[in-house]
């Protein structure tokens, strides 16, 4: 699946970043796999009182500080970490498909709510979509041919 994201925040640390890619298990592993949630330190307040972000810490989030700079010691993992994280939402997002997508999705500052929305239109217009079988019968090794 070609994946394309695109985020735009109101914040010198994060701003615009895109990331585009045909995403395959080494592009998951390797570019998207350790993307971090992010969030900003002003909100870690109101939103633990509201019971969300409960298990969030510096190990598991991106944090950004009043100051709009990155208080975690170690910095970013990646550059452009915080579209790779929205990236590596939008993909579990649309796994709840429950077949592999072949197709490219594009996101313009996409997040669970909007992902989950997309999924459901697809899906509730049977014409949209259609289930394809992999004819997989060139990749098989004739065991004679080993010999």
């Amino acid at each position: 699946m070609l994946q394309i994201s695109f985020i735009d925040f109101d914040s010198a640390v994060i701003g615009r970043q895109e990331f585009k890619s045909e995403v395959d298990g080494d592009v998951f592993r390797n570019e998207l796999s350790s993307a971090r949630t992010f969030g900003f330190m002003k909100d870690v307040e109101r939103l633990w009182a509201a019971g969300y972000a409960l298990g969030s810490s510096l190990e598991n989030s991106v944090v950004i500080g009043d100051d709009n700079r990155i208080i975690n010691p170690e910095g970013l993992r990646y550059t452009h970490e915080f579209v790779r994280h929205k990236t590596l939402d939008a993909i579990g997002d649309l796994a709840l498909a429950g077949a592999p997508i072949l197709g490219c999705y594009r996101s313009y500052r996409g997040g669970h709510k909007l992902n989950s929305l997309v999924l459901q239109a697809l899906l509730a217009d049977r014409s949209a979509f259609d289930f394809v079988e992999a004819n997989t019968s060139h990749d098989r090794v004739n065991q004679a041919d080993l010999v």
